[in-house]
C-alpha cells in the first residue's frame, strides 16, 4: 500500500480516527478493498519509518498460529503494553513465560466443575432483578427502551470474579455484597470501581500498543492508578487464600453461604500448584479480563442481532421452549444438554462471532527469518519472505467479510449458513478465539455462559425490539481488546432542561454531536428563583410525559406526570428542598446534585470574610464612609499556623482545605462516617480539574461520627476557624447550639484564642438564638453567615445588630461559571449513563444528601 500523510503518519492517523469513530474493523476492509482490490489479501502497510504486513489469508494465519508457529510469537509491544496492568499470564506473556502460564492454567479449564451453571443462574436472576428494578413495564408488558449491554457487562464481571476468587463483585446489585473478613494490614478490595479501573487501564494499554514506537508521548499517571487498583483488588483475595490455605472454600461458605461441596474456585485450585502471590495475581487477572470482557461482548452482540432479526429470535425461542420449557416451570439445565441439544443455538453464536468478532485483530512477530505461504508473486499465490522481527497483523473481521470464503451474503446475519451442506466445518478463516496453541482457554466457558443466558432470556421474554434509529444503522465497534457494540447507548432517552436562562446553544450542539440518539428539549421559566409548587405547571404536560432525564433546580413533576423519568440533575448541592416531594420519596429515580460546582466561589467567600474580619476590613469600610483616617489596631492575626475545622468534608470543604493549606493553615476534617483508609478518603464526586482534595490527603486530623461526644471531640481540637459545610438533614438540625458553643469556649480559655465561625451550609444547622447569645457573651470570636434561620432574615431581627457578625443574603455560591459547571456534570453523567455506570453525585436517600 502507498505511504500516506506527513512523514508517512497518514495511515496511523486514519486508523486512530476510525477507532475513535467506532469503525476501526470496517476501515481495514475498506482500505484494502479500495486501494489494493478485493482479491488482494496480504499487503505491506508503511507507517513512517517502519512497515507492517497485514494478511486476511487463512493459509498465512494457519502458518503463523499452527504449522509454522515455532517461527512466531506475540509482539513485545503487546506484552509490554498489557503486563503492567495484568502481569505475566496466558494473555500477556510470550516464549517460555507463556508456556509456563499455559501449563499452569490449562488443566483448570478441562475440569467439568468450571461449568458451574448454578453460579451462572444466580447471576442471571440478579440480571433479571436489575432489569425489573430499573425499567417500568407498560400495560402490555413491555419495558421502557434501555441499553442491555451495561447489564451484561456487570453480570459477566460478577460471574467471573466469583468463579475466580469465590467472592463476587456484585456490581449488578451492590446490596448483595457481604462484609469481607479482615486481613491485618490490608484494606478491603474496592468492589465498586474494579470494572472502571479495568476499563481505564485497558483503554490506555490499547492506545499504547497502537502508538508503540511513540508510546512515550502518553501520560502515565492515570494508568498507574488503574494498575494499582486492579492489583490491589486481586492481591487482597490472594492473601486471604494464602492465609486460609486449604480451608479457603470452607471460609467462603461461612462468609457467603453459597458454596457447595464440589464448588470450583480458580484461585483455590491454582494455589494448590503455586504459592507465589505475584504469579497468582497475574494468572487470575489474565483470566478475569478474558472472562469478563470477551464473554460480555459476545452475549451483548448476540442480543444485538436477535433484536434486529425477529425471524431468528422466533425460530430459536421456539426450539428453546420445546427443549427446556417456559420460564415459570423451567427445570434444572445440565451442561451437556445445554451444549448439545439445540444446534441452532450454536449456529447463532457462531454467526454472531463471524459478523461481530469479539477479537477483531490479532498479531504475530517473526522470531527468525521465515516465510508466509501466500501473498507473493503476480497473482498472490507464491510464498513471501518475512525477515526476523517483522510484525504481521491478522484482521479477523476482514477475513469474515471475504465473499469468496463466506458467499455473496457475507454482510447478512444468517445462522443457517452453519447448518447447510451438512454443517460448516470452519478452519483458520474463522478464529474468534484465536487458533493453534494460543487459542483462548476459556472459549468453551464463554460459549456456555452465552448459551445459558440465551435460554433463560428466551424463556422469560417473548420479544426483543430493536429501538435503534434508524433500525438499519451500521454496526459500531468500541475496541479495547474486545469489540463491544458502540451503538446508540442513549437511544430512547429524552432530556429536558428546565431553567430560567436556558442552555448555551454551543453546549446543546455539543451534546447532540456526542449523544446523537439523545432527544433534547429545553423549557425557559418565567422568573429566576422559583419556589412555589404551582410553578411546575409552567411546563406543558406533554413535555413531562416522555422525559427520562431532567435538569432543574426545584421544578419537579409528580410521578404520574413523568412516568418515564429516570435521572434528575439538580442545580443545587443540597436536596433538603425536595426530600418531601413524591417524585423523591415514592420513586427510585436517580437524583444527582451539583456537588463540586460551589467549591471555588464559596471557598473564596469563606477566606474573604475570615481575613476581612481579622484585618478589620468592615471597620475600615465604615470609617471610609465617614471619611476618617484612623488605625483601629495593629493586632492582626494572619492565617499562618492557624487551624481550620471543616464540619462536612465534601467538595466545598476539600477546596477550602486546598486554599487553606496554601495560606499555611492546618486542616481538621469532620465527616459522618469514618475515613480510616486511603480508599475511603477519596472523593468520587465531580470536581473541576486541578481543584479540591480528591485523595483526601490534606487534613492533618480526621474526625467522624454521629454522636454529640464525637462532634465535641472535633470542636475541642483547637480551631481558629470553624466552617459549617454539612448538609441540612433531620440529624443536622441545630447541630451547633449552646452546648457546642460552650465546648468551643472552654477550649478557647485553654488556648487563649477564640474560634471564628463561618456558615455556608444551611441556616438551621446552627441554632440562631444560641448563636446570638454566644456572640454577645464573647464565647466565640465572630461569625460570617451566608445562610440564616429564618431565611430571608427579616428586617429588625436581632441577628442584624449582633456584634462581630458579617451577613450576606445566601450569595456565596454565585459565580458566572455556575451553570457551565452544572452542565459539565450533566455531560459527564450522560456519558456514564450511556455506559451503564453509576452516576456521580448520586443522592443517598437514606442519608438525605
Amino acid at each position: 500500500m502507498p505511504r500516506k500523510g506527513v512523514l508517512g503518519f497518514g495511515r496511523l492517523v486514519e486508523s486512530v480516527r476510525a477507532t475513535k469513530a467506532h469503525v476501526g474493523p470496517q476501515y481495514v476492509v475498506q482500505a484494502i478493498d479500495g486501494e489494493m482490490g478485493k482479491n488482494v489479501h496480504t499487503c505491506i502497510v508503511p507507517i513512517s519509518d517502519y512497515e507492517l504486513i497485514v494478511t486476511r489469508d487463512p493459509a498465512n494465519v494457519q502458518a503463523m498460529l499452527a504449522t509454522q508457529a515455532v517461527d512466531w510469537d506475540v509482539g513485545e509491544h503487546r506484552t509490554a503494553s498489557w503486563k503492567p496492568l495484568f502481569g505475566d499470564g496466558v494473555f500477556t506473556s510470550r516464549g517460555e513465560a507463556w508456556r509456563h502460564s499455559r501449563a499452569l492454567v490449562r488443566p483448570q479449564f478441562g475440569k467439568d466443575q468450571i461449568y458451574d451453571l448454578d453460579l451462572i443462574e444466580r447471576h442471571v436472576q440478579q440480571l433479571f432483578f436489575a432489569i425489573d428494578r430499573s425499567q417500568a413495564r407498560s400495560e402490555k408488558g413491555w419495558t421502557d427502551k434501555f441499553d442491555l449491554q451495561p447489564f451484561l457487562y456487570r453480570m459477566a464481571l460478577d460471574i467471573t470474579t466469583e468463579l475466580i476468587y469465590g467472592y463476587s463483585a456484585h456490581s449488578q446489585d451492590p446490596s448483595e455484597r457481604i462484609k469481607l473478613p479482615t486481613i491485618d494490614g490490608l484494606e478491603e478490595p474496592d468492589r465498586e470501581t474494579i470494572g472502571m479501573h479495568m476499563d481505564g487501564g485497558k483503554a490506555w494499554a490499547e492506545l499504547r500498543g497502537a502508538l508503540w514506537k511513540y508510546r512515550w508521548l502518553l501520560p502515565t499517571k492515570k494508568f498507574k492508578e488503574n494498575c494499582a487498583a486492579v492489583h490491589k483488588y486481586a492481591g487482597w483475595f490472594i492473601q486471604l487464600r494464602l492465609q486460609r490455605g486449604d480451608s479457603y472454600l470452607d471460609g467462603i461458605q461461612t462468609d457467603t453461604g453459597t458454596v457447595s461441596k464440589n464448588r470450583y474456585i480458580l484461585l483455590d485450585e491454582l494455589a494448590k500448584v503455586t504459592q507465589d502471590a505475584t504469579e497468582l495475581r497475574s494468572q487470575t487477572l489474565n483470566v478475569l479480563t478474558a472472562g469478563r470482557d470477551t464473554t460480555a461482548a459476545l452475549v451483548a452482540w448476540i442480543f444485538y442481532f436477535l433484536a434486529r432479526h425477529p425471524r431468528v429470535f422466533s425460530k430459536l425461542r421456539e426450539q428453546v421452549l420445546r427443549q427446556f420449557g417456559p420460564y415459570e416451570v423451567s427445570r434444572k439445565i445440565e451442561f451437556k444438554e445445554l451444549r448439545d441439544s439445540i444446534p441452532y443455538m450454536t449456529s447463532v453464536i457462531n454467526e454472531t462471532l463471524r459478523v461481530a468478532p469479539v477479537i477483531p485483530l490479532n498479531e504475530r512477530v517473526s522470531l527468525r527469518d521465515t516465510t508466509l505461504p501466500r501473498g507473493g508473486g503476480i497473482d498472490g499465490t507464491e510464498p513471501v519472505f518475512v525477515p526476523k522481527g517483522q510484525q504481521v497483523l491478522i484482521p479477523t473481521y476482514a477475513m469474515t467479510r471475504r465473499t469468496d470464503l463466506w458467499g455473496p451474503d457475507v454482510e447478512e446475519f444468517r445462522p443457517e449458513r452453519w447448518e447447510e451442506n451438512g454443517g460448516r466445518k470452519f478452519g483458520f478463516e474463522f478464529i474468534p478465539f484465536g487458533g493453534g496453541a494460543r487459542q483462548c482457554l476459556g472459549q468453551q466457558f464463554a460459549r456456555t455462559e452465552s448459551a445459558y443466558l440465551m435460554v433463560r432470556m428466551l424463556q422469560r421474554y417473548d420479544k426483543l425490539e430493536n429501538v435503534e434509529s434508524p433500525p438499519n444503522a451500521p454496526m459500531l465497534f468500541h475496541h479495547t481488546i474486545e469489540n463491544r457494540s458502540a451503538s446508540g447507548t442513549l437511544k430512547g432517552h429524552r432530556l429536558l432542561i428546565v431553567t430560567a436562562v436556558g442552555a448555551p446553544p454551543a453546549y446543546l450542539e455539543n451534546l447532540k454531536a456526542k449523544f446523537p440518539d439523545l432527544e433534547i428539549d429545553t423549557h425557559i421559566l418565567n422568573g429566576r428563583f422559583l419556589n412555589k409548587p404551582q410553578e411546575v405547571e409552567q411546563v406543558p404536560p406533554e413535555k413531562w410525559k416522555d422525559v427520562t432525564i431532567l435538569v432543574t433546580f426545584n421544578v419537579l413533576p409528580t410521578p404520574e406526570q413523568a412516568p418515564k423519568l429516570r435521572y434528575v440533575q439538580l442545580f443545587s448541592a443540597g436536596v433538603n428542598h425536595i426530600t418531601k416531594l413524591p417524585i423523591f420519596t415514592d420513586t427510585d429515580v436517580d437524583f444527582c446534585t451539583a456537588n463540586g460546582v460551589h467549591g471555588p466561589q464559596i471557598t473564596e467567600w469563606i477566606v474573604t470574610t475570615y481575613l476581612a474580619f481579622e484585618h478589620h476590613i468592615p471597620d475600615y469600610l465604615d470609617q471610609q464612609k465617614q471619611q476618617k483616617w484612623y488605625r483601629i489596631s495593629y493586632e492582626v492575626e494572619d492565617a499562618v499556623a492557624k487551624t481550620v475545622g471543616i464540619l462536612g468534608y465534601g467538595s466545598i470543604g476539600r477546596q477550602l482545605a486546598r486554599v487553606s493549606t496554601a495560606l499555611g493553615m492546618k486542616v481538621h476534617a469532620y465527616t459522618l462516617h469514618p475515613r480510616n483508609t486511603p480508599e475511603s478518603k477519596r472523593d468520587l464526586s465531580w470536581t473541576p480539574e486541578g481543584l479540591g482534595d480528591p485523595e483526601g490527603k490534606l487534613p492533618s486530623k480526621w474526625y467522624s461520627g454521629g454522636s454529640k461526644e464525637e462532634l465535641h471531640q472535633f470542636l475541642s481540637s483547637g480551631l481558629d476557624l470553624l466552617v459549617i459545610a454539612t448538609p441540612l438533614t433531620d440529624n443536622t438540625q441545630h447541630l451547633i447550639a449552646a452546648p457546642e458553643f460552650q465546648v468551643l469556649a472552654k477550649k478557647s480559655e485553654e488556648r487563649g484564642k477564640k474560634t471564628y465561625i463561618a456558615n455556608i451550609a444551611r441556616g438551621p444547622v446552627i441554632n440562631t438564638e444560641d448563636l446570638i447569645d454566644a456572640l454577645n457573651q464573647d464565647l466565640i470570636r465572630g461569625a460570617a453567615l451566608d445562610v440564616t434561620d429564618p431565611e430571608p432574615l427579616p428586617d429588625g431581627h436581632p441577628l442584624w445588630s449582633t456584634k462581630n457578625v458579617i451577613i450576606t443574603p445566601h450569595v456565596s455560591g454565585a459565580s458566572t461559571a455556575y451553570n457551565d459547571r452544572v452542565l459539565a456534570i450533566l455531560e459527564y453523567n450522560l456519558g456514564r449513563l450511556s455506559e451503564g455506570k453509576k452516576l456521580t453525585n448520586l443522592v443517598n436517600r437514606k442519608e438525605g444528601y
